[in-house]
């Protein structure tokens, strides 16, 4: 935490459920013009009959946008707090690496899900999903990397020196998931997802056009 006269906060932050339903996606070969490639990502890959195929994206379209739907409101909320904080001028970008947004899916049981065969398949992948998101090498080790991976305070004060202005205080929530989408996802002003992809995290370009186009 640095601290400065302007108020700006960036969350970098790594959702449970969002990957989990990126980790089903790719586990049963739905929705695959959203996500980049990756055919070592799940080992264990279902194929559909072609009847369930259709009805599976549609019930994964249908929690994707509930999932960032619940996760863009609870990010306002946050927000909301942190304005408040922030009249204690205090600038900072904190990296919260432990954040896990609110549940659309009810794991492990998903007992709101309705459709008996898309609650099936996420029970059975769930297990599989959360080894390997615990392990050691897995898939929640590798999203803590990338979360200290960007250097923002490093790039406003650039952006800053560059333009000769002092940044606009903002307040800005980036969700990284793993193996996609292709690219970032907008969900509002203030909330972003992003693929763990050098060209999005680690390149300061990329980050002083956005404070550019909104800061």
């Amino acid at each position: 935490m640095m601290m400065d006269s302007n108020s700006w906060s960036v969350c970098i932050s790594s959702d449970v459920e969002l990957n989990f339903l990126v980790y089903v996606a790719r586990a049963y070969g739905i929705c695959n013009t959203y996500f980049i490639e990756h055919s070592a990502w799940p080992n264990r890959k279902v194929v559909l009959a072609d009847e369930l195929h259709q009805e599976f994206e549609t019930q994964w379209q249908d929690f994707w946008k509930s999932s960032i739907q619940q996760k863009a409101e609870a990010k306002i909320r946050q927000t909301a707090v942190s304005k408040f904080r922030s009249q204690a001028q205090v600038k900072f970008a904190d990296l919260n690496h432990n954040h896990i947004s609110p549940f659309v899916l009810n794991q492990p049981e998903f007992e709101t899900v309705e459709h008996d065969g898309w609650r099936n398949a996420l029970i059975e992948q769930w297990p599989s999903f959360i080894q390997w998101w615990n392990m050691p090498a897995g898939g929640q080790a590798a999203m803590h990397y990338w979360e200290g991976i960007p250097d923002v305070i490093r790039y406003v004060r650039e952006f800053e020196m560059e333009t000769g202005r002092t940044i606009h205080p903002f307040h800005m929530n980036v969700e990284l998931i793993y193996n996609g989408p292709h690219e970032p996802i907008e969900v509002a002003d203030d909330y972003l997802i992003l693929p763990i992809r050098t060209e999005y995290l680690m390149k300061k370009d990329w980050w002083a056009e956005r404070f550019r186009e909104k800061y």
